[in-house]
């Protein structure tokens, strides 16, 4: 035995609980980290990012190309696309050595679909019960993370631009930015910020029916105005960001909804006018029409559902070239289904014959997430109203692409496949100027020059879709699905 006797010490109480309060706090701070990695993770998975373009060409062969633009086919023709940009279109023209080729032989090209309507937050109520589509933590989680099935499902319907007419301020802006930088993928995004209303106007009653009607959702979303100098600092107040100025005279349906004052309207028009920023304006009633014509509007959002439009106003609609978009899918589930109103809903589908027989430009959009509408695939619904109403399907394509691309004012960028434009195309099945549901049959996405949808070994054998040879450069033939990078 050693000099020193051996002896141990017993722990005190005050020992053993503090142990323990070190171990409940370790494992607290283990799980909260763990917690907060899951949730980072899970943040992360399936957000839908952007894809680099600095890579080599993209070349599109062999497929027949509808130029709506001309109203003009190339069949087959060749897209040659570097970067964001078109740079080559027609027949014969010579491959880049190092171009990602798709052979798309069987094929239409078209330029990118614009949805002319569309509310990227917006929640739906269910029409049978009132009831939201999403529960709040359900909906803070996809807004958090930018709804990535909503982007996705532009994509896949086609989509490369929307134009959002009502989404919180500044976070559509940020969105927008962040498609733009290629962050994240999804279709590009013209908007006007929050909408323009009366206070306690629409849709502030339906925003707080579908549990969005929290003071701060609100103050983003919308500004209620009183009086011309409080429009004026509105407008001042997003024109730097914004594309456009959204103005809601409709009711939703509710004729005990406040409206926006005249003067009011004049006083956003003017201050749009001085931004250098069209005014858009939504109504339900053929007065919203005729008040927004006095006031320079540049469109018009929805259609009348009271009476029918007058000759009058129509060859003013006309001569003005003010555009109409009827979100004709969604006004008639809101007349019919919602307000179990048939008779307003016939009297929207007999405006928007009207519209066609004067010559009005009119564009497709779908006003989703409405009662009755989905994102994506509600604006194919919207061709085939058109078509249904007498358009013809080309006319129905125009109203998606080049009308569209005129009233958001960047005809010279996107809704026509032609050197030089933004790199928008799509790759669809069947003939869409014979049969307009063909353009929901996408196989192929490129927007903004990001392939963001390839479905072409998706293509079914019926079809016959047959690859090009290229013997000339040594590509191989095969299925329609193989290309070269």
């Amino acid at each position: 035995m050693g000099r020193f006797p051996f002896h141990t010490t017993q722990p005190t109480t005050t020992d053993r609980t503090m142990r323990i309060r070190f171990v409940i706090k370790g494992s607290l701070l283990g799980a909260a980290l763990g917690a907060v990695i899951g949730i980072a993770y899970a943040h992360s998975r399936g957000r839908f990012d952007g894809l680099p373009v600095d890579g080599p060409p993209i070349a599109l062969v062999g497929a027949r190309l509808y130029d709506p633009a001309g109203d003009s086919v190339v069949d087959p023709a060749t897209v040659i696309i570097r970067g964001r940009t078109i740079t080559a279109v027609g027949r014969g023209v010579a491959l880049p050595d190092s171009a990602r080729t798709f052979y798309l032989s069987g094929l239409t090209l078209l330029p990118g679909l614009i949805d002319s309507h569309v509310h990227l937050s917006g929640i739906r109520s269910r029409i049978a019960d009132g009831s939201r589509e999403l529960g709040w933590l359900r909906y803070f989680w996809r807004f958090s993370r930018r709804f990535p099935e909503r982007r996705r499902a532009f994509i896949n319907a086609g989509i490369t631009s929307v134009k959002s007419l009502g989404d919180p301020y500044p976070w559509v802006f940020k969105l927008a930015a962040r498609i733009d930088r290629h962050e994240l993928g999804g279709p590009r995004i013209f908007a006007g910020g929050p909408y323009l209303t009366a206070v306690g106007g629409h849709p502030l009653p339906s925003l707080r029916r579908a549990g969005q009607g929290d003071t701060s959702f609100i103050a983003q979303i919308a500004r209620q105005l009183v009086e011309p100098d409080e429009a004026r600092s509105a407008v001042d107040g997003i024109a730097r960001r914004a594309d456009f100025i959204s103005v809601v005279l409709e009711k939703g349906g509710d004729p005990q909804v406040p409206e926006l004052p005249v003067q009011v309207l004049n006083a956003i028009a003017a201050a749009g006018a001085r931004n250098r920023l069209p005014t858009l304006v939504h109504v339900d009633a053929l007065q919203d029409v005729l008040i927004a014509l006095a006031a320079g509007a540049r469109g018009i959002e929805h259609l009348p559902l009271d009476q029918l439009i007058d000759p009058v106003t129509l060859a003013e609609l006309r001569e003005q070239r003010v555009f109409v978009d009827p979100t004709l899918q969604a006004v008639e589930q809101l007349a019919s289904g919602h307000n179990g109103d048939v008779a307003a809903a016939r009297t929207a589908r007999r405006n928007l014959r009207r519209l066609l027989a004067a010559g009005v430009p009119v564009v497709a959009g779908s006003d989703a997430p409405s009662p009755g509408t989905t994102f994506g695939y509600t604006l194919h619904e919207e061709l085939r109203n058109l078509v249904e109403a007498g358009y013809s399907p080309r006319e129905a394509i125009a109203s998606a692409t080049t009308v569209a691309a005129e009233y958001l004012g960047v005809a010279e960028h996107v809704g026509t496949i032609a050197p030089g434009n933004w790199a928008d195309i799509i790759a669809v099945g069947g003939d869409p100027l014979v049969d307009i549901s063909a353009t929901a049959r996408v196989y192929l996405v490129v927007a903004d020059g990001q392939i963001l949808l390839d479905r072409l070994d998706e293509i079914p054998a019926a079809t016959s879709v047959v690859a090009l040879r290229d013997t000339a450069r040594g590509r191989r033939a095969g299925p329609v699905s193989d290309y070269e990078r």
